[in-house]
């Protein structure tokens, strides 16, 4: 085993992979619990829906974590509304534990076993959404107050996530400016309403929040999203930008049959977490950083060329096992799969299958390194210094 004081060189020679914690048995455990928030919406005592992960060891003597709040989409139809549970987006919700979050998802009313009903119905006979949008960053603002009094929580670190309807939710909160909040993820975002014109009552609400908004913003669309298609999306930003809101758009590529489904699949998911992951580095919140890939490169033994092998594994969902030739470069990763053992098994078979036969060892599941055999270091999954603002020009 490798000495403390070999670790702290490593540590200070290579900026990056200072000791977390040296764990011998299970990867990362994440520990999971449904329950209920007690929100005050409006002066009266809301009860909402929870799913909330969070690592059940904190690295490096943390006792609170940053707040990752996740806002759920809208099902085809209000009567399966009920249905839904906040456990379906426990997937999202342990990618953000993982990389250090207390994530906590929020069922807003209406929906699952939150009170209900939806306090705003919207119709095509609506002007706007605005009231509808209001009614349900009313619902995330209230959760998050609640959410922020927990003792695991830092409520001076906060990311918003939303999908579809939750990313107008969440955009409609950016334009709040709660205490704490760094940054929105809008993945898919907005509202539709089957038969209705759609740009009226759309964009403007997203055009006015982007007027008071602080925060900073990545907003991810695919090309084929049958809900927002680019003309739409394209109305929404420009009224975004022109009010002054700090956004950065990406255009995704066709995927699948509707790209609306992006934020649920496993290759959608691999494309937004690393564009979270960009925004989450630009406002100094934890994640991967290039210190994290410089360090795996130099444990793993891998060469430069292989930085963005190692970027797409961080970036990728969990569950995810990679696995490296114990005599080549030769390394894949397998992600988004059932479970730790499954990602293990998948990245073992796949990597001894190929030609030339080669016997492969597993040398990193989610954030640890197990270097060698047994031995695991978390990697230090820590901010980036802050951007500083760019200078002041002379009159």
């Amino acid at each position: 085993m490798q000495s403390s004081r070999h670790l702290l060189l490593i540590a200070i020679l290579v900026g990056v992979l200072s000791l977390a914690g040296i764990h011998t048995g299970q990867a990362q455990e994440i520990e999971a619990t449904e329950g209920f928030v007690n929100a005050r919406i409006g002066g009266k005592l809301v009860r909402l829906e929870t799913f909330v992960a969070r690592m059940k060891d904190l690295p490096g003597g943390q006792t609170r974590l940053p707040i990752a709040l996740i806002a759920h989409g809208k099902p085809p139809t209000d009567g399966r509304m009920t249905d839904m549970r906040a456990r379906a987006y426990g997937p999202h919700a342990r990618d953000f534990a993982l990389r250090g979050y207390l994530a906590v998802v929020v069922m807003r009313r209406g929906f699952g076993r939150s009170d209900g009903p939806s306090p705003v119905a919207v119709s095509c006979g609506e002007k706007t959404f605005a009231e509808r949008f209001e009614a349900d960053a009313d619902d995330m603002e209230g959760a998050l107050a609640v959410i922020s009094q927990r003792p695991d929580a830092d409520p001076d670190r906060v990311v918003a996530i939303g999908v579809s309807a939750g990313g107008a939710a969440v955009m409609t909160l950016a334009a709040r400016n709660p205490a704490g909040l760094r940054a929105v993820v809008n993945v898919s975002g907005g509202l539709r309403i089957e038969g209705c014109a759609r740009d009226n009552q759309l964009v403007s609400p997203i055009a006015e929040a982007g007027g008071r908004a602080k925060s900073k913003s990545v907003w991810i669309y695919a090309e084929n999203d049958s809900f927002f298609p680019p003309s739409i999306v394209d109305k929404m930003h420009e009224g975004y930008l022109a009010k002054g809101g700090d956004v950065r758009r990406v255009r995704v590529p066709a995927m699948g049959t509707d790209g609306h489904s992006m934020f649920g699949t496993l290759a959608g998911r691999r494309i937004w977490l690393s564009e979270a992951d960009t925004l989450l580095r630009d406002v100094s919140l934890p994640t991967w950083t290039q210190a994290n890939v410089r360090g795996m490169l130099q444990a793993l033994k891998l060469n430069e060329k292989q930085s963005s092998f190692i970027e797409r594994y961080l970036s990728s969902p969990a569950d995810k096992a990679l696995a490296k030739s114990v005599t080549s470069d030769r390394t894949l990763f397998q992600f988004g799969a059932g479970g730790m053992a499954e990602a293990r098994e998948r990245a073992m078979r796949t990597c001894e299958s190929r030609e030339p036969k080669e016997k492969c060892e597993i040398v990193a599941e989610n954030f640890e390194l197990a270097r060698p055999a047994g031995e695991r270091r978390i990697l230090a999954l820590k901010p980036l210094p802050p951007i500083p603002p760019p200078a002041k020009q002379g009159d």
